[in-house]
């Protein structure tokens, strides 16, 4: 589902089953969109859309939507730079973290699903700015936590299960990085692990346990890496846990770094 900015609009294929797609839906929204996330806002088993341009449109359950309607009002100076939903309360209802790059207004956004079509802003304060929000549970106790991203790292929140995050600690990566990071277990051990974006380089942190983790050691991904994914690439059995990486060039190429884990 991506975002187009000319005009301005959000585009809906269908999978067909085949590998093909088709164009389900146009929803017109008010601004370029920013980056895209899919869940159940509303808790009537239809996935809605929420985006990191301050918009959240209601779906219809056949692949279209309805208006989309601001996050928050009003909004921060400069906009949100990105966005991510889970269940950060635990109440089986999905909320949003969305970050802003605008200095020095709030810079990280948490809001709790209200449960009546509409977000509540947590009183958590992380007193930095991000670029990039990131939720999974890092530490293995059911509660989701929060990676922020900035250029140069992360740090790293663990969430108490109730929308509050605490500060664990900082992933500097030496290299320095546009501000793009991926959560992901790349060495098949049920750790979630962590891979930090740089120029021509991508710096992976293993994780070790506990929201801990190891020094990091780097991987050139080729010039202007613009984007990272993980997928299954060359066939490896679903069992065996080791995801590739995919790191979309924003000049134009694509490079795919193969999982090589024994």
């Amino acid at each position: 589902m991506p975002v187009d900015g000319n005009p301005n609009a959000l585009l809906s294929y269908l999978n067909n089953g085949s590998g093909t797609f088709t164009l389900k839906s146009t929803t017109p929204t008010p601004n370029s969109g920013g980056y895209v996330v899919l869940a159940d806002f509303d808790h009537d088993g239809k996935l809605d859309f929420a985006t990191s341009g301050n918009l959240v449109a209601l779906g219809n359950g056949d692949g279209t939507f309805q208006t989309p309607a601001p996050i928050v009002s009003p909004l921060p100076s400069g906009g949100f730079s990105s966005i991510a939903a889970g269940d950060i309360n635990n109440d089986g209802w999905p909320d949003l973290v969305l970050t802003s790059e605008a200095i020095p207004y709030v810079d990280v956004y948490v809001l709790l699903n209200n449960q009546n079509g509409g977000f509540t802003k947590s009183p958590t304060n992380f007193g930095a700015t991000a670029t990039q929000a990131i939720l999974a549970d890092l530490n293995g106790d059911g509660d989701l936590d929060l990676v922020l991203c900035y250029i140069g790292g992360a740090s790293i929140y663990l969430g108490d299960g109730a929308g509050a995050f605490t500060y664990q600690t900082g992933l500097d990566d030496p290299v320095g990085a546009p501000g793009f990071n991926m959560v992901a277990d790349l060495n098949g051990d049920g750790i979630p692990d962590i891979a930090v974006l740089g120029a021509d380089t991508l710096a992976i942190f293993l994780g070790t346990g506990g929201a801990t983790y190891a020094a990091p050691f780097d991987i050139g991904t080729g010039p202007s890496p613009g984007s990272l994914l993980v997928a299954n690439v060359h066939g490896q059995p679903a069992s065996a846990a080791l995801p590739d990486i995919v790191a979309p060039d924003s000049s134009g190429g694509v490079m795919t770094l193969i999982n090589q884990t024994k």
